[in-house]
């Protein structure tokens, strides 16, 4: 038997013991007949219809709340409000306390922060202010990775209520290329309590993998970032991925990404507006749009093609510094001259007529070379020192260093060994090739489209 039912039947027992005997005997023909409303059967019925539908008005309207009211929904952020802890914390003075007008009454409060003693200095913030609008007391809880000092980012109003929200940085020690995140607390009920985003893997920045893209040597990532714009908190996140691996991130000078503001609702959620087109750049960012095709190509459309051979020489002076020729007698033979006095030589070669690069292909520790032939345009050879010897590096990974067909390899100016492999489509995969321990291996560097394979320079975007 629920509430609504006690509350009837207890109306009905104190309506009906109005009703004495006497109201219910038989009627007489020198009694007038009341009208039929003001019967006391028809006022008891009146009178439990009524109270039947209050007590639904007012079950509705004061009940107490039930836990699916006030349980977040399936999926949705739940907000956290702060413990009262650390009044006693040491107070935090290395770093100059924030201001900014957290009240919206337009004189700016002074944030003070007291860090929990760990032996790793790795515990909690407590965050106080006084408002100037009521002069109570605030406080809140952060945790930015470590309590040495507090990095406060640029205030925002994403609620756009006119007062402004609290921005720290989260040091991720995890994260890879860059790291870290916003963490945007809102005062709410003398409280600072701290924002939840809604996607939090939008809301950050550095290099984040692909699922199952990881070989073994390089995976694909994407590149978020976040910054403040007249007030609001952007973040981004490149289109495409790019190949991280062996200490190098593979991304051409200009990329697309989707951008996004962070807006907070009443339930204390961050939540991202929808996805516009910006492209980024090394001098900063603009609206998609442009037909530009310089800067989104990786640097591939330019050929080293200056080279010596049998009875020249040349002289590398960038990094390490050294000469070599190529001396014949019954086979050729590369000499190579260190400015540290070492003199190593190569007499494997698999042709009788080498053709060296004046271009040192780059990423080698010690004197390294890009060998082809005079007479073999599909021969293709990269030379790297190995202490007191030159050795010659053998391709490992996905693709072959080739040079013929649907493979086609070249050294560009800044010392890139660029490898192309056609696609079925007409376009094409540009690979470029990194030192390591085993040999050389090729990173995919992007997709292009050329009008001619054989003139690089034609390279553009699909």
């Amino acid at each position: 038997m629920n509430e609504m039912e006690d509350r009837l039947r207890a109306a009905l027992s104190a309506r009906a013991e109005l009703v004495q005997p006497e109201h219910l005997a038989p009627l007489t023909p020198a009694v007038d007949l009341r009208p039929r409303w003001q019967s006391p059967w028809v006022l008891l019925a009146t009178a439990a219809v009524v109270l039947l539908v209050l007590g639904a008005v007012f079950q509705g309207l004061a009940r107490d709340p039930r836990s699916d009211d006030v349980a977040p929904r399936p999926g949705q952020p739940e907000l956290e409000l702060p413990a009262d802890v650390g009044r006693g914390w040491e107070r935090n003075d290395l770093d100059t306390p924030p201001r900014l007008d957290l009240d919206g009454d337009g004189v700016d409060e002074k944030v003070v922060f007291r860090g929990e003693p760990t032996p790793d200095f790795d515990g909690r913030f407590r965050l106080e202010t006084t408002l100037s609008s009521t002069g109570e007391d605030a406080y809140g809880i952060a945790e930015v990775g470590t309590t040495i000092a507090t990095n406060v980012l640029d205030p925002i109003d994403a609620d756009g209520d006119g007062d402004q929200e609290l921005v720290l940085y989260y040091d991720d020690a995890e994260a890879v290329g860059g790291g870290g995140r916003p963490l945007v607390f809102d005062l709410r009920d003398g409280l600072l309590v701290q924002a939840v985003p809604e996607h939090p893997d939008l809301l950050q920045r550095g290099q984040v993998p692909l699922p199952g893209t990881a070989s073994a040597h390089y995976e694909m990532v994407r590149l978020h970032d976040y910054w403040f714009e007249d007030g609001a908190l952007w973040s981004s996140r490149t289109v495409d991925a790019y190949a991280a691996g062996n200490m190098t991130l593979l991304r051409p000078e200009r990329y697309e990404v989707d951008a996004y503001e962070w807006r907070l609702g009443d339930d204390g959620v961050l939540r991202a507006g929808d996805a516009s087109c910006r492209v980024m750049f090394p001098e900063g960012q603009e609206p998609c749009g442009s037909e530009a095709e310089e800067g989104f190509l990786p640097y591939i459309n330019t050929v080293a093609t200056e080279t010596f051979g049998i009875g020249e020489r040349a002289d590398f002076r960038e990094g390490y510094r050294y000469s070599a020729r190529l001396e014949a007698f019954a086979d050729p033979s590369l000499v190579v001259e260190g400015d540290d006095g070492r003199t190593v030589r190569y007499d494997d070669f698999a042709i009788g007529d080498p053709r060296i690069s004046t271009v040192q292909p780059m990423g080698v520790d010690g004197a390294s070379f890009f060998v082809t032939s005079a007479s073999d345009p599909s021969y293709v050879e990269v030379l790297a020192q190995d202490g007191d010897q030159l050795r010659s590096l053998q391709a490992v990974g996905e693709i072959d260093l080739l040079d013929e067909g649907d493979v086609r390899t070249w050294l560009t100016p800044n010392g890139s060994v660029v490898t192309v492999t056609a696609q079925e489509d007409g376009s094409w995969i540009a690979w470029t090739w990194q030192h390591v321990r085993s040999g050389m291996t090729a990173l995919p560097w992007g997709t292009v489209c050329f009008d001619d394979v054989d003139d690089p320079s034609t390279a553009r975007r699909c």
